[in-house]
């Protein structure tokens, strides 16, 4: 299968894309800011002869976007899976947010995934089953009391994603992963006391891992999942029961 994950610099998406070509995907490597992470991780996806490139763009910008969904064009004439999870998590209480800081959120979580889902529909089609993932956050759930953009772009992905699943069946599954708390550079400023509040409010005990959230991307896009459409599988420890 041939895979685009995007934000795979790094975090969530880098392990995403190393599950799906270790289970012998072909992977389109996305990134924005930092093309070294993604590139170092091309022999790794090359072994065996099967194809892997980087391809950047800013999701936030349309034409950009479109650009992006040229150059995974341009490689393959078929897509299987689209893994929607480029995005950063701007801290910022809701008194300081600016209309700039809702719309630049939006832009990159929905806007942008929602153009990049359009041009690749007609790749997507063209696969025997194809598979979108959209990565959104436990924050769409319960809220945000720093990223209240945040929270409300992730939010929106569910409704995006409900109402492409209705839309798009029987020929494409579209499904979401909402983390919880993960190792990622999210929760790099944590200091080691927010750390251990954060892990004693999660029933499991811990942290999750890139890796984990990964897993749960994998299976969504596998053939065991083709009967699962218009979902959401939460990977939080505990955090939210559903």
């Amino acid at each position: 299968m041939r895979a685009l994950v995007t934000g795979a610099s790094s975090g969530i998406g880098r392990e995403t894309a190393r599950l799906l070509g270790r289970r012998g995907d072909e992977v389109a490597v996305h990134f924005h800011r930092h093309p070294t992470g993604a590139e170092s991780l091309l022999p790794e996806l090359r072994t065996r002869g099967r194809d892997a490139f980087a391809v950047g763009g800013d999701l936030s910008d349309r034409e950009e976007v479109l650009a992006l969904a040229a150059a995974v064009a341009g490689r393959w004439p078929e897509l299987d899976i689209l893994v929607h999870n480029a995005g950063g998590y701007p801290r910022r209480s809701f008194r300081e947010l600016t209309d700039d800081d809702f719309e630049a959120c939006f832009r990159t979580h929905v806007f942008g995934a929602a153009t990049l889902t359009r041009a690749l529909l007609p790749l997507l089609e063209r696969s025997s089953g194809g598979r979108i993932v959209f990565v959104s956050s436990v924050l769409a759930f319960t809220g945000s009391r720093h990223g209240a953009h945040y929270a409300a772009a992730k939010a929106a992905l569910l409704g995006l994603s409900r109402s492409l699943a209705r839309e798009l069946a029987p020929r494409i599954t579209v499904n979401v992963v909402a983390p919880g708390s993960v190792d990622t550079a999210i929760l790099a400023g944590d200091s080691p006391t927010v750390r251990q509040e954060r892990e004693r409010g999660i029933p499991v005990g811990r942290i999750g891992t890139a890796t984990e959230v990964g897993e749960a991307i994998a299976f969504l896009t596998s053939p065991g999942a083709s009967y699962i459409t218009g979902t959401t599988l939460h990977v939080n420890g505990g955090l939210r029961p559903n």
